[in-house]
């Protein structure tokens, strides 16, 4: 959580220490802090909604939990996390909900790096392929970055895809993509980022 909030601080230029947005309570959380609140694997995951899809910074739970919510109308969920995605973070509308020409692209990555095992997943908006490889490359490395497997779209079948991503995120990322047809718009701050790192 506190590597989400960060990224998403550093990607929109939020003047704000990540710390005190992870300390202070969060109607998110039900009046919790993120450091409390995240303990639990299904308060983690709204955090980590938050954050990817750029909501606002004390976004109500209510919000969250319509992406989250395990509706068989997937349309209407779609429809109704989309007017929470073009909400700014003072209620009016944001820049995401300006035209862009960018796709969302995903990558998967596998590799060793200075003694370290990193798998990973990312989800993002860009141009082509080599906006997603300079995002990896910022966040990991040059080296690990040149290894990643990004493709267009969301692949779920993916082993590393199945290995990674919560079935809930997994979720609205197809709704995302699903819905690329016919909205005007995406939030350039989406991101998604899984990682597991494990010494060698």
């Amino acid at each position: 959580m506190a590597t989400e909030t960060a990224t998403r601080f550093q990607r929109e230029a939020i003047e704000l220490d990540p710390m005190a947005w992870m300390v202070a309570p969060r109607r998110v959380f039900d009046g919790r802090s993120a450091i409390e609140a995240c303990l639990e694997r299904d308060e983690c995951l709204r955090g980590v909604l938050v954050h990817g899809l750029g909501l606002g910074l004390d976004v109500q739970r209510d919000a969250v939990d319509a992406l989250l919510a395990d509706d068989d109308d997937d349309e209407a969920d779609g429809d109704e996390f989309m007017g929470f995605l073009e909400e700014g973070r003072d209620g009016s509308p944001s820049r995401s909900s300006r035209k862009t020409r960018s796709r969302l692209f995903t990558a998967v990555i596998a590799a060793t790096h200075e003694g370290v095992m990193v798998q990973a997943f990312h989800a993002s908006f860009a141009r082509d392929h080599r906006e997603v490889r300079a995002r990896l490359a910022k966040r990991y490395s040059r080296e690990v970055a040149e290894k990643a497997e990004i493709r267009r779209g969301f692949h779920q079948a993916s082993p590393l895809v199945i290995a990674l991503v919560p079935s809930a995120i997994s979720d609205l990322i197809r709704q995302v993509e699903h819905g690329s047809a016919t909205v005007r718009g995406y939030p350039r701050t989406f991101a998604i980022d899984v990682q597991q790192s494990v010494r060698a």
